[in-house]
């Protein structure tokens, strides 16, 4: 067999496995969005099989025995440097996640998915009830399984930074510490400082908006946007996220807050960025494991720059304003754009992470990640977090959750086994940041554009800079062969802390 030919057979085992992938998919957004309550043991069942099948044949002896023939090691992984880039990049990706995926055991994987999905359905049923000791159990063996997994990886003195790897490849615990410890300072400080400022009024927005007008107009805003509904839809979730179905079927999830329209809003424009990212993906990189997103992180910078960088600015509620009272005429009656401008971007401290305004967010992630460092080091255990969730709440943000609901149980990310996603989200902020910067060079009249609507450029940029690459590139060498820079806070900070200084006459 010649090397095109192995190549070509490479592909094929990978395009196997990722079809597998997206079955089992689609069995997980039903039971987030449809799945009758009774079904989930069966559920579970369904994906333990599914799941055990997909990694067998991730780790088939064929994929080792080619990737060896092509010259991809581990200490070598893009191969012979004769093969053409692109698929040494590909042979790169390949090989690092046959290297993970090899050193679990197929019943272990099995018996992850199963626990998994019991873990999401007791997670819904704690929430809902406000009892964290409903979810407890289940919250122990996913921790466990996240040990045991990190173990079989190599990681057994350091489970939480094999945790990370998976989500953020080169971004360790102590990494990640050095980036949050002068984050978390600066945020604070510009906290404390809006906190002795007039609190712009936002009691407009405590009133009851129906949530079928809500969902008509996030559907408004999708189109706006230009989201193709040929290549996905929107649906409802406890939790909002977004799952990739296959290349033109991407799915994302909102919810809808009686009395926060602007959650609802919000939550699908930051679904909507990590749609965008899948759907922008280089047709080139096929149907292969190149045509994922870099890293959390870069998935998250996304998602965080269109909710907040442009659907939190300015210009952008120029644009879209009227409409959102053409929608609610009675409620927004008297309501200036500036007002409402204002009222979405009032930071305070709040529970909610999904919530948080753009100065407190990271906070809220900040918490999260001590907790579950302080986990995986052994110096806390599962039955303490939702007093330690208090106790880091009031460290970071100054309050206090009176409910599990309000703390330790808001996110599903536990739920499913994901420890270490967390950081993402705000290393997405800081990304994020340094990508606009550089937008900003290459568009200068972005703020323009937005304000008359015109999202198209904005996203051409982003296809043609970061989603064009797929997995390609690791998340650090995306950043700086785009940027020229290290991953850096100052570009978010500086962001920050002048939209806020005018926002707040600072």
């Amino acid at each position: 067999m010649d090397t095109k030919s192995k190549i070509e057979k490479l592909r094929a085992l990978d395009r196997e496995f990722r079809y597998l992938n997206k079955a089992i998919g689609v069995l997980q957004w039903d039971q987030e969005t449809y799945l009758p309550e009774s079904g989930v043991e069966e559920r579970s069942e369904q994906l333990a099989l599914l799941e055990g099948i997909a990694h067998e044949k991730q780790v088939d002896p064929q994929v080792a025995q080619l990737l060896n023939d092509l010259g991809s090691s581990s200490d070598n992984p893009q191969g012979d440097p004769k093969l053409d880039p692109l698929e040494q990049d590909y042979l790169r990706v390949l090989r690092r996640n046959y290297d993970k995926a090899v050193k679990l055991p197929v019943d272990f994987v099995s018996d992850a998915a199963r626990a998994a999905g019991l873990s999401q359905a007791a997670w819904v049923k704690a929430r809902q009830d406000n009892d964290f000791s409903v979810f407890l159990p289940h919250l122990s063996k996913m921790i466990d399984f996240a040990r045991r997994r990190a173990a079989y990886w190599g990681y057994e003195k350091n489970p939480y930074d094999g945790l990370l790897d998976s989500f953020e490849p080169e971004m360790g615990t102590d990494a990640i510490s050095a980036v949050f410890g002068p984050l978390g300072d600066r945020l604070s400080s510009l906290l404390q400082k809006i906190a002795a400022r007039p609190r712009p009024d936002s009691s407009f927005l405590d009133r009851d908006f129906d949530t079928s007008t809500q969902a008509a107009f996030s559907r408004e805003i999708m189109g706006k946007l230009g989201f193709d509904f040929g290549r996905g839809r929107v649906d409802v979730s406890a939790h909002p996220f977004s799952t990739t179905l296959g290349s033109h079927d991407v799915r994302i999830t909102t919810r809808y807050l009686g009395r926060q329209v602007q959650s609802g809003i919000f939550s699908t424009i930051h679904e909507l960025g990590h749609a965008f990212y899948e759907l922008d993906l280089n047709p080139a990189l096929g149907l292969t494991s190149l045509a994922e997103g870099a890293s959390m992180g870069i998935h998250e910078s996304q998602s965080r720059l269109w909710e907040n960088v442009i659907g939190r600015s300015r210009p952008f509620w120029d644009y879209l304003y009227p409409s959102l009272v053409s929608h609610f005429p009675d409620h927004l009656k008297g309501i200036s754009c500036e007002t409402f401008y204002r009222a979405v971007n009032l930071a305070e401290p709040s529970f909610i992470r999904v919530e948080a305004d753009e100065v407190s967010y990271s906070l809220h992630i900040i918490v999260r990640f001590q907790l579950e460092r302080d986990l995986f080091q052994g110096s806390l255990r599962a039955e303490d977090l939702g007093q330690a969730w208090k106790d880091k709440m009031k460290q970071y943000l100054g309050i206090v959750p009176e409910t599990d609901a309000q703390g330790v149980l808001q996110d599903i990310h536990w739920s499913m086994g994901a420890f270490g996603y967390f950081p993402s989200y705000a290393l997405g902020n800081l990304y994020g940041l340094q990508f606009w910067a550089k937008m900003q060079e290459d568009l200068p009249k972005v703020q323009t554009l937005i304000g008359e609507g015109n999202f198209s450029p904005i996203r051409s940029w982003l296809r043609d800079h970061i989603a064009v690459h797929g997995a390609r590139l690791p998340p650090q060498e995306l950043l700086k062969s785009l940027t020229g820079q290290e991953l850096s806070a100052e570009p978010f900070l500086s962001y920050i802390e002048s939209k806020y200084s005018e926002l707040y006459g600072l």
